[in-house]
């Protein structure tokens, strides 16, 4: 498995989904830091609540990003033809997308741990201190989020051959996932994919009354961590059987 992750890592470096993608979250941090400005300085939220919520920018470009990163690493080598050659020399269809699926979801494990440092240093240069157990917090459960995404958008790219239209699924799904953003505060909602970042995030969004609002720390977060892993490992069946069963990638 090893020299195989080596070996997408290799393919993929030509195709810049690293830089893309890592741009997109970028640009997600940056947004949410310069929209939460004049919530972090107010003394009547909680300014680590107005950093780890479920109303973040990630809802939106989380979905976007990974349907960029699979895209890509697929394509490439659908215009290369080299599925159907991999599988001569006996490779399963199964054990490539185990290989992509482990790059994709390493990569977005570190972008999950920096974009999440960081925004735990920008607290701290103000003066605000984030308890260890948020930011771990933060970065598991945007991870558990990537990697619903990540089965899906790469099992859509591997049977999917139109990339336009894969892309397009990914602007659909970053668009539900900020629209439904409010929603994520209802223990069912982890059901579409879209919403996992939001669904997870340590803080919920809550209105006290028609003027006022806080940001509250989820008491069901455990509970939700845990429907959240069973939900992938349903995923994770249902995906590898139709993979299994689907034979070769044209």
């Amino acid at each position: 498995m090893v020299k195989a992750l080596g070996i997408e890592l290799l393919k993929s470096r030509r195709t810049r989904s690293f830089s893309l993608a890592a741009i997109l979250m970028l640009v997600a941090l940056l947004w949410n830091l310069v929209s939460v400005g004049s919530e972090f300085s107010s003394r009547q939220l909680d300014a680590v609540g107005v950093l780890f919520n479920n109303q973040t920018v990630n809802s939106l470009l989380l979905p976007i990003a990974i349907s960029i990163f699979t895209s890509r690493i697929v394509n490439n080598e659908r215009i290369g033809q080299t599925f159907k050659l991999q599988n001569a020399n006996g490779r399963s269809t199964l054990k490539i997308f185990d290989s992509k699926w482990l790059l994709t979801a390493l990569f977005f494990l570190l972008i999950a741990i920096v974009q999440t440092g960081l925004v735990t240093l920008y607290a701290y240069s103000h003066g605000v201190h984030v308890p260890l157990s948020i930011s771990l917090l933060q970065v598991i459960g945007q991870f558990l989020a990537s990697l619903s995404l990540i089965y899906f958008y790469l099992f859509l790219a591997l049977v999917i051959e139109k990339q336009g239209l894969l892309l397009s699924l990914g602007f659909m799904g970053g668009f539900f996932g900020l629209v439904l953003a409010s929603k994520t505060s209802a223990l069912g909602s982890f059901i579409l994919p879209f919403l996992g970042a939001g669904y997870l995030a340590p803080y919920k969004f809550s209105l006290v009354d028609s003027m006022t609002y806080t940001y509250v720390l989820d008491g069901y977060l455990r509970l939700r961590l845990l429907l959240y892993l069973l939900y992938l490992a349903i995923i994770a069946v249902v995906i590898r059987a139709m993979i299994a069963r689907k034979g070769t990638f044209a």
